[in-house]
């Protein structure tokens, strides 16, 4: 089946909408036309012929143009994936191992990728016993097998902590949460159910109440009635990281204690991901809410799990359901096996979080503090490599990071 076909177009489009499209972009709009009508009749050797010349034509353009338009002076891996599966489809297979290495070479260190596809992708069956193909398939399944470096990581040590340190929570007596929740009537929103649906519901408001958008800038202002008042006005969304501190401050609101939390993998590759977890009473236990994707997981009985249960059962591969109505932004439909198995199975190797759940967390704000502790395999406290080399403070004692904001 067909992958990931020019998404460079639709950047370079929404760009360009306030100028004249130049006549090279226009001809890129051409042969990805074309490109549509040779891949449908199967078409290969024109495809690759039609793909050489995309190539030809963006490449021929200034650095400083192209990394305008494709963030990068290059095509992404996606591209290359495709012209190699092109290739071999059109029976050239020296020309296709030589383009499959160069995807190799192009997203290692790099990109994100799906190995489950690539082993299953029978477009390129026809070079896949090739020495050279399995030389560069021992490379990918060494750098993107998400799933495994998460089983590979050394278990967490309790103990050794600084004493009386603890995570606060802002009371929902705070005038700022107080205004928050009137301002957005959210004991309407929450409903009134048991716990857990005020919870799922609460989700559901964030995830619609302003689009995700990964590329989009941080506001200055980051509380949920600045976010939502900007991105109404501008008609714009916001990035995870944002939409999760949103989340966070409507549970606090609420009378719920809740941090927002950032997901890192191990080798930082595309991106992390930052969700929130709520403190569920009725089940005495963190549980996982991601407003990005409006998901939350369950186990085999349908009870939610928090991101500790997610990341072991990940580890030992136990069973995992995803909700079934997890998407993003309405448009797309989230499975267990990319957002759990890959997507979340990379982004689960380090934790981190702030000390103290507030109203405006990351706002500058003259006099404030911003305290974040990342939570770690106990040999890798002290790497200088490891992703989290922001961390005010980093521990191996999981029991400690998760524990109830109920203890005494």
């Amino acid at each position: 089946m067909r992958k990931f076909f020019m998404l460079a177009i639709a950047i370079m489009a929404v760009i360009s909408t306030q100028a004249q499209t130049p006549k090279w972009q226009e001809e890129l709009n051409r042969l990805d036309k074309e490109a549509d009508q040779f891949y449908e009749k199967g078409e290969w050797k024109k495809l690759v012929a039609n793909q050489e010349q995309y190539r030809k034509i963006v490449m021929a353009q200034p650095d400083s143009v192209r990394m305008d338009f494709l963030w990068d002076t290059d095509l992404d891996g996606n591209f290359y994936y495709n012209l190699a599966c092109y290739r071999t489809l059109a029976g050239d297979k020296k020309g296709a191992l030589k383009t499959f290495e160069y995807y190799t070479n192009r997203v290692i260190d790099k990109e994100e990728i799906n190995l489950q596809n690539i082993n299953k992708d029978s477009d390129l069956d026809a070079i896949r016993n090739e020495p050279r193909f399995k030389a560069c398939m021992d490379r990918l399944e060494k750098w993107g097998d998400y799933k495994q470096k998460l089983k590979n990581a050394k278990q967490y040590y309790r103990g050794a902590l600084p004493e009386g340190m603890r995570f606060r929570y802002m009371s929902p007596n705070n005038p700022d949460l107080v205004r928050l929740r009137e301002k957005f009537n959210l004991d309407s929103i929450a409903g009134a159910g048991d716990e857990i649906s005020k919870i799922k519901n609460l989700l559901h408001w964030v995830h619609n109440i302003v689009p995700h958008d990964g590329s989009s800038d941080n506001p200055e202002v980051k509380n949920t009635i600045a976010v939502v008042e900007l991105c109404q006005k501008e008609n714009r969304g916001v990035n995870c990281r944002m939409m999760a501190q949103m989340l966070t401050e409507v549970y606090l609101a609420m009378g719920f204690k809740a941090r927002f939390i950032t997901c890192l993998p191990h080798d930082y590759v595309s991106d992390c991901h930052v969700i929130t977890a709520v403190y569920g009473n009725t089940l005495d236990k963190w549980l996982w809410v991601d407003p990005t994707f409006e998901a939350y997981v369950m186990d085999e009985n349908g009870l939610m799990l928090s991101i500790a249960e997610v990341r072991e059962r990940l580890r030992n591969d136990q069973p995992l359901q995803l909700n079934e109505n997890a998407n993003w932004n309405n448009r797309s439909k989230q499975t267990k096996e990319y957002y759990l198995d890959r997507y979340m199975a990379k982004n689960l190797y380090y934790i981190s979080c702030m000390d103290y759940a507030r109203f405006n967390a990351e706002t500058i704000v003259e006099g404030q503090t911003y305290r974040y502790i990342a939570l770690m395999p106990y040999d890798e406290i002290n790497s200088q490599s490891a992703s989290i080399g922001w961390a005010n403070l980093r521990v191996c004692d999981d029991e400690w990071f998760w524990q109830s904001p109920y203890e005494e």
